[in-house]
């Protein structure tokens, strides 16, 4: 196990012994962790498919940004300025940039890295004394918009829409519907005082009737996923206060330096880069399970299905060649207690081994010490019995005679592994060392895969062929590609 600022990292569960730890660190060392990883804080064009930097730690990181320079780095301190601003304001439930008018709620409208990470943090980071009531709208589907604008007066919404390139199909569509609804109730001037956004292209914005100084900027350098640091969590840090959406900063800044400076056999997020690979490629297991024993960490799945399988789902090396590796599990997970009673069925019987990170918090935030113990027990039963398992001989004498067949039924082969991250306690430090320990782990797992962790052609393809098919959809055409008889049944429903 290894331990850096109030997180644990306990690995003493996975099929790994000190020889073969010693093997991987040499494979570490002669992929070049090192000399890429000074790369990537350098601001070398990593992102090799698009030409750009992955400068995500510049926004939390000072020394980061000091070496960027220039007007870029004065660009982006200007933008985290106005997002400190605007959201102490909306936090005090002032409408910014003036703090003339009162504001109640807050619609965040993104998605996929524009959504999942805000979301994450605002409940993970819930303040009890916020009045500031924050909602998400993510996908395209209308029926969650209309619900939640059934319940909201007008006069007293923000809204902020969040796109890097400010073309996605779901936000704007959202965006213009929104607009509408403040437009109707407000007038145009009164809704586009209550309309806000973030992105890289300002421009855009602009033209979709942004107001200049309604506008929050990022970087292009910023990918999506990544971009939780940044203005992109507005409503997060209007929710929590700029206070601490400025610890969260802290704490993944340290955990930025720890990964800059840690020997590699102490480094926690090449460590578990190194013990991911190898349950990859060398055990074979095709997939991987975060279970957070926290329910203020429920959204940590989702946010890691994104950050892994988006940036390491790649059968394509940097280089344009074909992995002879394979790539990144398939992820998923379920909070505590709940994915006891659903997937750990499988996890314990079937017949795929699934390494599994548990996720916990060792000082609750709330008075009932029996509940808690019982969480963690569960949890620490949880990965007893996944390791060690249960034979013949001690299954019959826990449970006594039996018929072999039913026997057979109660056995655990044990030997599945998994790993512990636990935390100190659940504040913005120790979240932001949580999610920064994440991050840093999938980069050095692109290095030893040698692809590129930072670009997503895979969602592309889907995005083009979608408007054509749309357009038959509302025509009632044919498209061919194989769906003219969906397209039939659909068309048919519809009328």
């Amino acid at each position: 196990a290894r331990t850096f600022e109030g997180l644990l990292y306990d690995f003493t569960r996975v099929r790994l012994d000190q020889p073969t730890l010693a093997l991987l660190l040499q494979v570490a060392e002669d992929s070049g962790i090192m000399a890429q990883r000074d790369a990537l804080f350098a601001g070398a064009s990593v992102n090799l498919t698009e030409q750009r930097p992955a400068l995500h730690m510049a926004l939390r990181c000072p020394e980061v940004l000091n070496a960027v320079g220039g007007s870029e780095a004065e660009r982006v301190r200007a933008a985290m300025a106005r997002l400190f601003q605007f959201a102490d304001s909306l936090h005090a439930g002032q409408l910014p940039p003036a703090a003339q008018e009162q504001v109640t709620d807050l619609v965040h409208v993104g998605i996929g890295g524009s959504l999942l990470g805000p979301k994450l943090i605002c409940e993970a980071l819930e303040s009890e004394t916020a009045s500031l009531r924050v909602h998400f709208l993510g996908s395209v589907d209308a029926l969650p918009r209309e619900r939640l604008l059934a319940s909201l007066n007008p006069a007293t919404t923000a809204v902020v829409l969040v796109s890097k390139s400010f073309t996605t199909g779901d936000t704007l569509l959202h965006g213009r519907r929104l607009r509408s609804w403040l437009t109707s109730a407000l007038g145009e001037q009164g809704a586009q005082q209550r309309l806000f956004a973030v992105t890289s292209q300002i421009e855009r914005a602009a033209s979709f009737g942004i107001a200049a100084e309604r506008l929050l900027y990022f970087s292009d350098w910023v990918g999506g996923r990544y971009s939780l640091w940044s203005p992109v969590s507005l409503a997060a840090a209007a929710r929590m206060g700029s206070e601490r959406f400025r610890r969260l900063l802290t704490g993944a800044a340290a955990m930025d330096r720890h990964f800059q400076q840690a020997p590699l056999g102490d480094n926690l997020p090449v460590l578990a880069a190194l013990i991911s690979v190898w349950h990859r490629n060398v055990c074979g297991y095709g997939a991987w399970g975060c279970m957070p024993y926290d329910q203020r960490l429920r959204l940590l799945p989702a946010y890691l299905q994104q950050l892994i399988m988006e940036s390491n789902g790649k059968s394509v090396r940097a280089d344009g060649t074909a992995s002879a590796l394979q790539t990144a599990p398939v992820v998923f997970g379920e909070t505590g207690t709940e994915a006891q009673h659903s997937v750990f069925q499988a996890l314990h019987q079937g017949s795929d081994v699934v390494p599994q990170n548990f996720v916990a918090v060792a000082r609750p935030d709330h008075s009932d010490q029996e509940a808690h113990a019982e969480l963690l027990a569960n949890m620490l039963a949880q990965m007893t019995a996944l390791a060690a398992g249960r034979d013949e001989a001690a299954t019959r004498e826990a449970l006594g005679s039996m018929p072999d067949a039913l026997l057979a039924q109660r056995l655990f082969t044990g030997n599945r592994p998994s790993e512990l991250l636990m935390l100190d306690q659940l504040d913005p430090e120790h979240l932001g060392r949580l999610l920064a320990f994440y991050e840093h782990r999938v980069f050095c797992e692109s290095v030893l895969w040698g692809i590129n962790a930072f670009d997503q052609w895979g969602v592309e393809l889907g995005k083009t062929l979608a408007p054509d098919i749309q357009t038959a959809l509302e025509a009632g055409n044919n498209v061919g590609q194989g769906l003219d008889e969906l397209l039939a049944h659909i068309h048919r429903l519809r009328r």
